[in-house]
């Protein structure tokens, strides 16, 4: 799979053609107990952290470019981070960050003409893995395709969903999560209200069937409006 496979997603917007490279690390660290009775070194793991490096270029000072937005969030704590691992794969694998914040930003000038702009994001709430559910345009009431995650969960999980424009004005849009154990009857598993761009997290609860699809219930009174959507189900 190519690098230009991946996308990155910061709340309301796509910062792919911004971005030259983004690293996903997971990590545990570890903390030793060794005592006297001991036979060797022992070490208890500590908390799993993750973090997204973003390596992009500075574009000058735009009001929605990537340094004016990696500079509001910076120690905010408050953006959606996704990371899309093969935008060429509907329902591809996503890395999402939520609540993150925009721990650094480092400025490079590596040759003549080009200023480049590294950031990295993490979180203190813990990484969730899901699968893209919905990547397009809602322009009337309508159902997104659905998803297949092969099993669903009794425990629910979290979804999350990437506002990038909204056509006229919205007032209380609905954007429904739905799963179906059969694809034939199927049940709001949470919903999406939302007046403006951006990113936002729904915690899911209860029983999720193994098929998940995005559905528009209301467009608030706008046209249409263009969203993202990954879903994790709980184990």
């Amino acid at each position: 799979m190519r690098g230009t496979e991946m996308r990155v997603w910061v709340d309301e917007f796509d910062f792919s053609s911004a971005t030259s490279q983004v690293d996903v690390t997971f990590e545990v660290g570890e903390a030793e107990r060794t005592s006297l009775a001991s036979a060797a070194q022992e070490f208890v793991p500590l908390l799993p952290k993750c973090t997204v490096a973003q390596n992009g270029y500075f574009e000058g000072v735009l009001t929605n470019g990537f340094e004016a937005e990696m500079r509001t969030r910076f120690g905010a704590g408050q953006a959606v981070v996704t990371v899309v691992t093969q935008e060429s794969d509907a329902n591809c694998v996503c890395y999402v960050l939520p609540a993150a914040t925009d721990y650094n930003m480092v400025f490079g000038a590596p040759v003549a003409g080009l200023v480049t702009l590294n950031g990295q994001w993490g979180t203190a709430v813990g990484a969730v893995r899901g699968l893209r559910v919905f990547d397009g345009t809602f322009d009337a009431l309508e159902e997104g395709a659905a998803v297949d995650f092969g099993v669903g969960s009794t425990t629910g999980g979290q979804a999350f969903l990437h506002v990038a424009a909204i056509t006229g004005t919205a007032v209380n849009a609905l954007i429904r999560v739905q799963s179906s154990a059969n694809q034939v009857d199927w049940a709001d598993a949470g919903t999406f209200t939302l007046s403006t761009v951006g990113g936002y997290r729904l915690m899911l609860t209860g029983t999720v069937g193994r098929y998940v699809r995005l559905a528009c219930a209301s467009l608030g009174g706008a046209t249409a409006i263009r969203c993202m959507g990954v879903v994790s189900l709980s184990a």
